[in-house]
């Protein structure tokens, strides 16, 4: 009896760790991810893409002054997947600053806000191996005097 009740523990044990892990146990082994998917819906979870910043770089960005109307500036930048997998499409803080480098304005863009529409329609597939995410946002900066900016990449806790 105890026996069954030390295997019982030992398989509740292994599934909660399978569940906890899914996304990288997904990730590592591809053919589990329709098992991990079914099991997702029928206990109310979520199987995501793969989350590494540290796997992400910003391949270039550029923010200037739109011409046609005033006070309004256009961030375009490239993102690119270093990782051998697919990734989730970060959140992305840009931060406006002054001559002395302090921060003026600062906004937090979802994926869904710096992506473009026919991107949106791909939003669940992430960002490819080796892929790039070419975004282009406009900001009204109207009352606000910036000369530099920064960009971070990042994932708000799930």
């Amino acid at each position: 009896l105890w026996a069954l009740g030390l295997l019982l523990a030992a398989v509740a044990l292994l599934a909660q760790l399978a569940l906890y892990y899914r996304t990288e146990i997904a990730t590592l082994v591809p053919q589990t991810r329709p098992h991990f998917a079914e099991a997702c819906r029928l206990l109310g979870c979520e199987l995501r893409l793969p989350r590494r910043p540290d796997m992400l770089s910003l391949e270039s960005s550029d923010l200037q002054a739109d011409n046609r109307r005033e006070g309004l500036i256009v961030l375009n930048a490239v993102i690119r997947n270093r990782a051998p997998f697919a990734q989730e499409h970060p959140s992305l803080e840009l931060t406006l600053t002054d001559a002395a480098d302090k921060a003026v304005l600062r906004r937090v863009l979802q994926p869904g806000e710096y992506l473009g529409e026919a991107a949106r329609a791909r939003l669940a597939q992430g960002i490819p191996v080796g892929g790039e995410s070419v975004l282009r946002v406009h900001f009204d900066t109207r009352g606000v005097r910036a000369t530099g900016y920064r960009i971070y990449l990042f994932y708000p806790p799930a």
